[in-house]
């Protein structure tokens, strides 16, 4: 038996890399095969999750992709990144309003934390919050200037682009 509570050891470190290839490439089918190669007690590993959160996102499985995420962030509560990812999944598998709270919760534990605030900003937006969204999009523009470039582009903010 192989013991997985610390790092990754070959040969389930050259399958997760060679995973990480693959997903960087968009590959994702040889992505997961690569990662199911790794031993089954060592698949829960936070490093191995997050290979299978960008397979999931990029093979657009939602609901997988959301319990990845729920994980992650349980396993890690001090990474935006989680939660942010949980929220993405959640709006495509479920809706805007459930993925909204998420990202709330998220910004109490980070305040400047400029993706959470910029997607907020796309959330509002699109939920007709208009007041809340420019608040949103003003926090992140202040947090990350390049943003504001991101934001002409963003159709979720298309609402907002007469005003900005």
């Amino acid at each position: 038996m192989i013991d997985c509570t610390m790092p990754l050891e070959p040969p389930n470190l050259q399958h997760l890399s060679a995973a990480q290839g693959f997903a960087s490439l968009g590959m994702y089918e040889d992505a997961n095969a690569e990662l199911e190669e790794i031993d089954p007690f060592c698949r829960a590993l936070p490093e191995v999750l997050e290979i299978r959160l960008e397979i999931y996102q990029g093979t657009a499985k939602w609901d997988l992709m959301q319990v990845v995420a729920e994980k992650l962030a349980q396993h890690d509560p001090g990474e935006p990144a989680w939660a942010i990812s949980c929220a993405y999944a959640t709006r495509r598998a479920v809706s805007i309003e459930a993925a909204k709270p998420i990202l709330m919760n998220a910004l109490e534990r980070h305040p400047d934390d400029e993706l959470i605030h910029y997607n907020l900003a796309c959330y509002d937006c699109q939920l007709g919050e208009l007041s809340s969204a420019k608040e949103h999009l003003k926090k992140a523009f202040e947090l990350q200037p390049k943003y504001r470039a991101v934001a002409l582009d963003d159709p979720d903010l298309e609402p907002l682009w007469n005003l900005l």
